[in-house]
């Protein structure tokens, strides 16, 4: 059935398969039915105004795919699948949906081609659903703010690390370079990667406090893995702000 259907201009109707080929028979009137629901569910939808492709993924698993008959009803795998799915297409449209819009580019295209591509992941897997409210999760800054998840008490280790401020070498997936927004004809020099290190500690840092609800511990060593003083951007502001506020306190050398 797929393979007739996509032979043509577009979606025709089941009844419209040549009879004499037997192909109907072959594939049963019960299933031409289910196609056919299918087949007017789309129809209806293009006569409509254009959604988003979350949105619209979330509809045809809502009101067709997950219905009695078909393939996906009561069928949790399916669901969770699915469900990824659409989470990846909605986390992708949410983080270009500002460039695509001033671009007049489809921000569901650009998932789909992207996904096509193998550039991106079609499924966004979160992380474990159960939670338990006494663990402890340890885990680099970055990887926790991608699970966004609330806590009481954090710990920030080794906040004299450079690591904090400084960015990955990315020679050749450099993201700012190699984003749109940023003009072929410019380099980029020691002071955009300084003022880039320093917005990025900034949104770091305000993150991890979003997330915290109660307490924030903050350790140091007082000795990297070259022998030196640890002096890093964000050990240096933190104990600025000591200087500044002597209500803050800090736990002391690790």
């Amino acid at each position: 059935l797929a393979r007739i259907v996509y032979r043509q201009a577009g979606l025709g109707p089941f009844d419209q398969i040549q009879a004499q080929t037997g192909i109907p028979e072959r594939i049963t009137y019960a299933l031409g039915e289910k196609y056919e629901a299918l087949r007017q569910w789309l129809e209806d939808y293009r006569a409509g105004e254009p959604e988003v492709l979350d949105v619209f993924l979330s509809r045809l698993f809502g009101e067709v795919l997950s219905q009695p008959g078909f393939g996906f009803h009561q069928n949790f795998d399916a669901a969770a699948v699915t469900k990824h799915l659409i989470d990846s297409a909605r986390r992708f449209r949410w983080a270009v949906e500002d460039v695509a819009g001033q671009e007049g580019i489809s921000t569901g295209k650009e998932y789909v081609e992207n996904v096509a591509q193998g550039i991106l992941g079609a499924q966004y897997l979160p992380g474990e659903n159960t939670e338990d409210l006494h663990a402890v999760m340890l885990a680099p800054a970055y990887t926790y703010l991608m699970t966004d998840r609330p806590v009481q008490v954090q710990f920030w280790l080794d906040i004299g690390n450079l690591g904090w401020w400084e960015r990955i070498d990315q020679p050749l997936t450099h993201p700012y370079v190699l984003s749109r927004n940023w003009s072929p004809d410019t380099i980029w020099t020691d002071e955009e990667e300084f003022q880039a290190n320093n917005q990025s500690l900034a949104r770091l840092v305000a993150g991890l406090v979003d997330r915290c609800k109660q307490e924030i511990y903050l350790t140091t060593t007082g000795m990297n893995e070259q022998g030196d003083e640890p002096r890093g951007p964000l050990l240096v502001t933190v104990q600025t702000l000591l200087r500044r506020n002597a209500d803050i306190g800090v736990v002391g050398n690790v």
